[in-house]
C-alpha cells in the first residue's frame, strides 16, 4: 500500500483546473494510473451550476457573485414566507402563540405557576437591591422586574430564562452614571438633591433605550457574531473580578458606614478603613446574621435537593426580607428617640403604583458619547450573559433555541422597559437556575412572575418602608460571590494556558482599574492572541504511519517513517499577508536543520524536496501568492531544494492558477495527495532523476 500512489489520475485533475504544460516525463510514475476522476458534488440549482461553470473558466465579476447570492437568499426567504400562512406570521410577531397552541394545561400549568411565584419571591428583594447598585431608587428594581419580564413572556424562545435586573449590569450602569454626573446619591430613596436624582433616573432610562435599540438591531441584522469577540475566558474573568468589587462595595451596609461609591478594590478598601470610626454594631450583627441565613438556605437547598427541598434556595432572600421587616417594626429599630440617626438604617418609602410612562425622557441625551459607549458595553455583556444562560438551559432541557428571536425578545423587552421607567435588564444566572429547578416548562412562568410583581407594586410596597438597608447588602454579597468562577480558573489552567492568562488579565484589571476598563482590556488581549495565533501558525513535520499512506505529526506519532531526500511539512492556517514571513522562516529553519543533520532528519540523503501539505490552508490572499512565487525561487537558489505542493483545496488551487504560481513551480510539482507526491519523488531520487535546477 505504501509502495504506490493512490488510485487517482493527477494529470487529469490538473488539466481540469487549468494547470498544464511542462515536461511530464520526469515524474511519469505519478501519471500512469488511468482511472475516472472523482465525481463533482451535485449542485442544488441551475443558477448554481452556471456560477460553477464560470468559476471553472475564470473568476466571475464581483457584481455577478453579489447579485447571485442576493437573489438566492431573496428567493429562499420569499418561498419560506409564502409557506407560513397567517398563523406563521402571527407567531413571528408574537411567539407566545406558538407554545400557547400546544400548551398542556394539566401537565405544565402548576409547574409554571410554582416556578413563576418562586422567581417572583426571589426577584423582589434582589431587584430592589440591584437598583441601589445602579444608583437608582429601589422601586426601579421592581419596575425592571415587572415590565421586561411581562414582554419577554410574550416574545422569548427560552422556556426557563428569567429576565430582570442583574448585579453586573447594575454596577456597570451605576459606574457609568457616576462619570456622567460626577457623583451619585448615597441614598437614592432619600436623595439630598431630588433634582439631580431625577436627572440620574432619566439618564438610566435613556441608556436602557439605547441598549434596547442595539439589542433589537443585532437581532434584525443578524449581527450576533459580534459577541464572539467576548470569549468565555474574558466573560468569566470579568464576572469574577466584578463579583469581588460589587461585594466589597456592599460591606458598608453590613458595617453601618456611610460611604460613597468605588469602582476599584483599592479605592473601596481605602474608604472602608478610613471610616471604621463610624462602625455600628447593631447593623453589623443583623447584616452578618442575614449573610449566614442566606448561605444556610442555599446550602440546604443544594444539599437536600434530592428530597424535594430545592425550593429552599429561592426562599432565602424573601426570608431575610420578612425577618428584617419584622425585627425592625417589632423593636422599633428604624428610629432612635435620642438622636436623628436611627439604630439601623431603613431603606425608606417606596412609591406605590404601576411604573409611570417615560418615553418622553428618551431624547435628548445628557451625554451622547458616554451614554452610547455605556450602552454598547452593557449590551455586549448582557447579550453574552443572556444567550449563554438560555443556550445552557435549552441544552439541558433538550429543545432548540432560536437565537435571533431570543435577541429580539430581550431587545424589545428593554425598549418597553425604557418606555415605563425601567433600566437595562437581561437574563439572570441565579433566577434562571431557580426557574429551571422549580420545573418551568414555558415562558408562562415569567408571566406569572410579572403578575406577582404587579401585585407588589399596587399593594405591597408600603410594607418595605422600614426594611433595613443591610438586608440589601447581604442579598447582593451572597448573590454576586456565586459569580466568582474559581472552577473555570482551574479548568483554563489545565486546558489552555493562553486562555488562562486572558482570564487573569481581565480579572486583575477589573479589580484594580474598574469593570469598564477591565472588559475592554480583556477583549483587547483576546484579539491580540487571535492575531498572534494567526501571524505565527503551527508548522509541523509529517511522517508516514507504518503500513499506510497516512501522514501525521512526528511529535504525536514517534513511530512514523521518513523518506530519504524528502521533507514533508504542513501549515495549519490560511496564508495571508501577516503570516507569510513566519511561514517562510519556519520552513527554512526546518530545511536547514535537516541539511545539517541528514542522518537524523532524512536518512542517508540530503533533503532535495520539501512537500508542503496544503490541506489545512483554506485560503490565500494576493500577498501570499506573490510571496509563494518568490519563495519557490529562493528555496531552490539558496538551499537547493525544490518546493512541492500537495493536497490543495479548490480555492487555493484556483488562486495558484490565476497568480501563475504553477508556471514557476511546475505542474509536476503539484500533487493531489501527499503520499502520491512522496512516492513519486522518492522513486525519482532512487532512479537518479533529480531536477536539473537542483
Amino acid at each position: 500500500m505504501s509502495g504506490a500512489p493512490s488510485n487517482f489520475n493527477a494529470r487529469r485533475f490538473l488539466d481540469e483546473n487549468g494547470i498544464s504544460g511542462g515536461d511530464a516525463t520526469a515524474h511519469d510514475t505519478s501519471l500512469s494510473y488511468e482511472t475516472e476522476p472523482r465525481p463533482r458534488k451535485l449542485v442544488s440549482s441551475e443558477a448554481e451550476l452556471s456560477l460553477l461553470k464560470q468559476l471553472d473558466g475564470g473568476d466571475p465579476s464581483i457584481a455577478h457573485v453579489v447579485s447571485y447570492q442576493f437573489n438566492k437568499h431573496r428567493h429562499k426567504l420569499t418561498d419560506e414566507f409564502k409557506s407560513w400562512g397567517w398563523f406563521g406570521w402571527a407567531c413571528w410577531f408574537l411567539p407566545c402563540l406558538g407554545w400557547l397552541r400546544t400548551y398542556r394545561i394539566k401537565e405544565w400549568l402548576l409547574l409554571d405557576v410554582v416556578a413563576g411565584l418562586s422567581v417572583g419571591a426571589m426577584v423582589i428583594p434582589q431587584g430592589m437591591s440591584y437598583a441601589n447598585l445602579a444608583g437608582l431608587p429601589s422601586v426601579y428594581g421592581l419596575y425592571g422586574a415587572f415590565v421586561p419580564c411581562l414582554v419577554y413572556s410574550l416574545l422569548g424562545s427560552s422556556r426557563q430564562l428569567a429576565v430582570g435586573p442583574v448585579a453586573v449590569t447594575s454596577t456597570l450602569l451605576g459606574n457609568g452614571l457616576e462619570k456622567i454626573f460626577g457623583s451619585l446619591s448615597t441614598d437614592p430613596n432619600n436623595p439630598e438633591d431630588p433634582a439631580l436624582q431625577a436627572n440620574i433616573n432619566s439618564a438610566a432610562i435613556e441608556v436602557a433605550f439605547l441598549a434596547g435599540v442595539m439589542y433589537t438591531g443585532i437581532a434584525l441584522l443578524n449581527l450576533g457574531w459580534i459577541i464572539r469577540f467576548l470569549s468565555h475566558s474574558v466573560i468569566s474573568g470579568f464576572m469574577s473580578g466584578a463579583a469581588i468589587t460589587i461585594a466589597l462595595g456592599q460591606v458598608k451596609y453590613i458595617l453601618g458606614l456611610k460611604l460613597g461609591r468605588g469602582s476599584t478594590i483599592q479605592s473601596l478598601l481605602d474608604m472602608i478603613f478610613s471610616n471604621l470610626s463610624g462602625f455600628k454594631w447593631r447593623e453589623f450583627v443583623m447584616g452578618y446574621f442575614f449573610i449566614g441565613l442566606l448561605y444556610t438556605f442555599r446550602w440546604a437547598g443544594n444539599r437536600f435537593a434530592h428530597k424535594r427541598l430545592g425550593f429552599l434556595r429561592f426562599l432565602g432572600p424573601i426570608t431575610v426580607v420578612v425577618t428584617s421587616i419584622a425585627v425592625m417594626n417589632i423593636f422599633g429599630l428604624y428610629k432612635n428617640p435620642t438622636t436623628a440617626s436611627p439604630y439601623i438604617k431603613p431603606i425608606g418609602k417606596i412609591p406605590k403604583g404601576l411604573p409611570p410612562f417615560s418615553a418622553n425622557h428618551w431624547l435628548p441625551l445628557y451625554d451622547v458619547s458616554r451614554q452610547v459607549t455605556l450602552a454598547i458595553i452593557i449590551c455586549l455583556v448582557d447579550v453574552c450573559e443572556s444567550i449563554s444562560i438560555a443556550k445552557a438551559l435549552a441544552q439541558r432541557n433538550k429543545y432548540r433555541l432560536n437565537y435571533t428571536q431570543e435577541l429580539r425578545a430581550v431587545g424589545v423587552a428593554n425598549l418597553f422597559g425604557a418606555m415605563f421607567s425601567c433600566y437595562t435588564t437581561t437574563g439572570s444566572f441565579s433566577r434562571s437556575a431557580v426557574n429551571n429547578s422549580a420545573g418551568a416548562k414555558t415562558p408562562f412562568a415569567q408571566f406569572v412572575c410579572s403578575m406577582l410583581l404587579m401585585l407588589t407594586l399596587l399593594v405591597l410596597t408600603p410594607i418595605f418602608t422600614n426594611m433595613s438597608a443591610n438586608v440589601q447588602g447581604a442579598i447582593i454579597i451572597v448573590g454576586v460571590l456565586g459569580l466568582f468562577d474559581y472552577s473555570e480558573f482551574l479548568y483554563l489552567y489545565k486546558v489552555n494556558k493562553l486562555d488562562w492568562i486572558v482570564w487573569l488579565v481581565t480579572f486583575f484589571v477589573v479589580l484594580f482599574a474598574g469593570v469598564e476598563i477591565g472588559i475592554g482590556v480583556g477583549v483587547g488581549v483576546s484579539l491580540v492572541l487571535v492575531i498572534w495565533r494567526a501571524a505565527f501558525p503551527a508548522i509541523v513535520k509529517l511522517g508516514k504511519l507504518p503500513d499506510s499512506a497516512v501522514y501525521r505529526n512526528v511529535k504525536l506519532f514517534p513511530d512514523t517513517q521518513q523518506t530519504p531526500g524528502v521533507l514533508v511539512m504542513r501549515v495549519d492556517a490560511p496564508f495571508f499577508f501577516a503570516n507569510v514571513e513566519s511561514i517562510r522562516d519556519g520552513i527554512v529553519r526546518r530545511v536547514e536543520e535537516a541539511q545539517a543533520t541528514p542522518e537524523a532528519e532524512s536518512g542517508a540523503a540530503p533533503v532535495r524536496y520539501v512537500v508542503l501539505d496544503m490541506g489545512a490552508v483554506t485560503d490565500v490572499d494576493a500577498t501570499s501568492i506573490h510571496w509563494l512565487t518568490e519563495f519557490v525561487y529562493d528555496l531552490k537558489s539558496d538551499l537547493g531544494v525544490q518546493l512541492v505542493l500537495s493536497n490543495l483545496t479548490r480555492p487555493v488551487l484556483r488562486a495558484i492558477k490565476n497568480g501563475n504560481v504553477h508556471r514557476r513551480l511546475g505542474p509536476d510539482h503539484i500533487f493531489v495527495d501527499t503520499n502520491d507526491a512522496v512516492v513519486t519523488l522518492s522513486t525519482g531520487l532512487k532512479q537518479g532523476r533529480v531536477d536539473k535546477a537542483l
